[in-house]
């Protein structure tokens, strides 16, 4: 997973084992760091303020560093995190589009609750304005809640994919 610092000016990385790279961003600790064990971390959001952020792994566990705040677990199959831009919450979503909030986010709805079934949904972008957001899937497709804009994808054009793997907020 990867994702920008709130001036764009750096990023942070994770990998499975839940070790996270910082590059012009501060380093706040990581699952290796702390002796914590694990091959299934899908993904990783940051704080408003770029200080801490969460760690997500496939079976629904949230890890919170600097001064993020752990607002609870997701279900088992979680394939990304995304924040609210206050850093008061998160979503986290599942591979069948499953959206769980935690703390001050909101839910829009999701693929479940609309009669959608899938299986390769890969990520989820949050809005300007926290109040929507986009999930992703391995073809490319964008399906959108709240006032996420959705602007297109691949299958809208006629083009074929398998192996999109996420996603990154603009």
């Amino acid at each position: 997973g990867i994702v920008p610092t709130l001036n764009d000016q750096g990023y942070f990385l994770v990998g499975s084992d839940g070790g996270v790279f910082s590059f012009n961003a501060p380093f706040e600790n990581s699952l290796p760091g702390i002796g914590i064990h694990v091959d299934d971390i899908t993904g990783i959001a940051a704080t408003a303020d770029d200080n801490g952020y969460w760690l997500v792994g496939s079976n629904g566990a949230v890890y919170a560093f600097g001064d993020a705040h752990y607002y609870g677990g997701a279900p088992s199959g979680a394939v990304g995190i995304t924040a609210t831009h206050d850093g008061g919450g998160y979503w986290v979503v599942g591979a069948n589009g499953a959206v769980s909030a935690f703390g001050d986010a909101r839910g829009f709805g999701d693929l479940p609750s609309v009669g959608v079934g899938v299986d390769n949904i890969v990520g989820i972008v949050v809005s300007h304005d926290s109040q929507g957001y986009n999930l992703i899937g391995s073809d490319g497709g964008v399906f959108s809640f709240g006032n996420a804009i959705n602007i297109g994808s691949p299958p809208g054009l006629g083009v074929h994919v398998n192996n999109v793997v996420g996603a990154v907020p603009t």
